[in-house]
């Protein structure tokens, strides 16, 4: 096997990986085998070094697109991700808001105070 069908593979799988449907149940296996993935991409394309064949052209031309769509996927589950520790952090503020009220009011009706110091 070559060094740019290698790549071409683990590309395929990264690209079948993030064209599933992601959920809250899923998500976090997803993510562990997405970056398992890339890491071995990475060291995948460290190896490639010029010249190339023909054959290994067509491939590479064939992996542009499919890189596109795969960058495309990640930042979309990311999003995802950020909105939902988002709402996570409002749920937690409005939660401290229904067990005590009035924390954030500060009135000094009924304080004697001291200006002179």
């Amino acid at each position: 096997m070559n060094r740019v069908q290698a790549l071409y593979d683990t590309t395929a799988q990264l690209d079948t990986l993030v064209s599933q449907p992601v959920t809250s149940e899923n998500r976090e296996e997803v993510v562990q085998s997405l970056t398992a993935l890339l890491e071995v991409r990475s060291s995948q394309m460290e190896e490639l070094k010029p010249p190339f064949t023909t054959e290994e052209n067509i491939l590479g031309k064939e992996l542009l697109p499919m890189n596109k769509r795969i960058s495309k996927q990640v930042q979309h589950i990311f999003d995802q991700l950020k909105v939902d520790i988002r709402t996570i952090k409002k749920q937690k503020q409005s939660g401290k808001k229904y067990i005590n009220p009035y924390a954030s009011m500060q009135t000094l009706d009924g304080r004697f105070l001291d200006k002179r110091k």
